[in-house]
């Protein structure tokens, strides 16, 4: 990984070994005197172009410069090649580099910050799959365009997919891209939490699909109550029928009712013990069940209570 404050620290020392001052270098390499001291500090780095530039300026290789000035065991090693290849616009020539093994994606990484979208798109477009695997998609994700991305996540196998991975590319990607991704490449039930997490993602037919999927022991009454806003009542009723780990209180039952349908309530105050049933709990649900189903519950009360 590129270091920037050793790159930094060693761009100002060959700037104070020919006594110039940031600004000086600055005027030379048509930059700003805040950017140069940026790079010194340690807060950023130039652009490609800009390393060739200072390279060529101090009479270094790229690779000198990049490696922060220490020594090399090479004299040219192929990540200055890369760069100056990806400065030079040549995207085919790194993509090739990277097929034949000189360099890896992960090197591509490294420097992705400091390349535009164009020409990452261009290099990995002619990347062969054999070379491509998840954690790197998974780093590059922030800086491809997204078709780009698309394009090489569709040639990871399906059996490398994690919920993880997923979330991580979901900002990055489209949503059908992301539909394709849940819907074939992950095999286990998803719990709660997983997709709490993926719901800003989500269109609200994709969380009613992924609900029903959700791991039976990661639900309880609060769970289900945390999802009642957000869909149907068809769904919501489905969600309740599968169950829930512990005795649901008359309170949650209260604030459940406006979310279901009235079989759904019937249901529920039919899995209730009778000593739970009163007179405020069932006048509170009355707007949402029907007269038969409160007449047969107070019924229940008042037989218990003789």
């Amino acid at each position: 990984m590129l270091d920037v404050k050793k790159i930094g620290a060693y761009i100002s020392k060959l700037r104070k070994l020919e006594d110039m001052t940031q600004m000086e270098l600055a005027d030379q390499l048509n930059v700003s005197h805040q950017a140069v001291s940026k790079w010194e500090r340690g807060e950023s780095l130039p652009d490609i172009g800009t390393i060739l530039v200072l390279a060529k300026r101090f009479q270094i290789t790229t690779d000198t410069l990049l490696n922060g000035g220490q020594a090399l065991e090479q004299p040219q090693q192929p990540f200055g090649e890369m760069v100056e290849r990806i400065a030079e616009n040549k995207p085919n020539l790194v993509a090739e580099m990277i097929n034949q093994g000189q360099i890896y994606l992960e090197d591509l990484v490294q420097v992705a910050p400091l390349v535009k979208a164009s020409t990452l798109n261009q290099v990995t477009k002619n990347v062969s799959q054999t070379r491509i695997h998840l954690d790197v998609v998974e780093s590059l994700a922030p800086f491809l365009g997204t078709e780009a991305l698309e394009s090489l996540i569709l040639q990871i196998p399906e059996d490398e997919w994690q919920w993880k991975a997923i979330l991580h590319l979901a900002p990055y990607i489209s949503n059908r891209c992301l539909n394709q991704l849940l819907d074939k490449s992950i095999k286990d039930k998803m719990s709660f939490q997983q997709l709490m997490e993926f719901a800003s993602f989500l269109d609200h037919e994709q969380l009613e699909r992924m609900v029903l999927q959700i791991e039976d022991g990661s639900l309880n009454w609060d769970v289900i109550g945390e999802l009642a806003p957000f869909i149907s009542k068809e769904t919501f009723g489905k969600l309740v029928s599968k169950g829930a780990n512990g005795t649901i209180s008359n309170s949650r039952m209260i604030s459940l009712a406006p979310f279901l349908g009235k079989e759904y309530i019937q249901i529920l105050i039919s899995s209730m013990d009778v000593s739970q049933l009163d007179p405020n709990l069932l006048t509170n649900l009355a707007p949402f069940t029907n007269g038969e189903t409160m007449s047969k519950f107070v019924l229940n009360i008042v037989n218990h209570k003789k």
